[in-house]
């Protein structure tokens, strides 16, 4: 990634005095710029959760529609998937980096987990005891960051859809029962 304060500056359409205002060096504009997406993404990730709530939806939607907020299926998300991949490129060394990567997955992992063990609490998965919540969340975030990279990577077309069924096909073998309460959330 060859960023500069000038480019940045450029980028923003600021003169590159007021970036060195509020950046004292390149890596700490980078170290701004990844927590701002992640801060974006789990915002999002929230609001998509939340909606699927009021709409009094099964803990299994509830998770699909936070999961699918980290697919890059319009411009405004394809461009963060970029970013995102860029950043864990860069983070391999650089430890300040790596570290809120790891947070982020880690927040998303602990709420999969969550809702997880709160659908088997409500009966959407019939057999919680047969079901380990971390692996599993695990697993549901592995197979979309998989997803992540196809579609950035190899678009021909219908891979928004495709990533979408293979999510849901995950998660239906899941959360395979009715919920008892429907008002847990992840």
């Amino acid at each position: 990634m060859s960023v500069t304060m000038s480019s940045a500056a450029r980028a923003a359409g600021v003169s590159v005095g007021l970036v060195q205002h509020y950046y004292d060096s390149k890596e700490a504009l980078i170290v701004d710029t990844l927590e701002r997406v992640l801060a974006s993404i789990l915002g999002r990730v929230e609001r998509a959760t939340a909606l699927a709530e009021t709409r009094h939806s099964r803990i299994e939607d509830m998770l699909r529609a936070g999961i699918e907020q980290l697919l890059p299926l319009d411009t405004a998300r394809r461009e963060e998937a970029r970013l995102r991949m860029a950043f864990a490129g860069l983070a391999l060394d650089n430890e300040e980096l790596r570290e809120h990567q790891t947070r982020f997955a880690r927040i998303l992992r602990d709420r999969a987990a969550r809702a997880i063990e709160n659908a088997g609490r409500c009966g959407e998965i019939p057999d919680l005891g047969s079901v380990d919540p971390e692996l599993e969340a695990y697993v549901l975030l592995s197979l979309t960051e998989g997803l992540c990279h196809q579609l950035l990577t190899s678009p021909t077309g219908d891979e928004g859809n495709q990533a979408r069924r293979a999510i849901a096909t995950r998660m239906s073998a899941l959360f395979s029962s009715a919920c008892a309460h429907r008002t847990l959330s992840w």
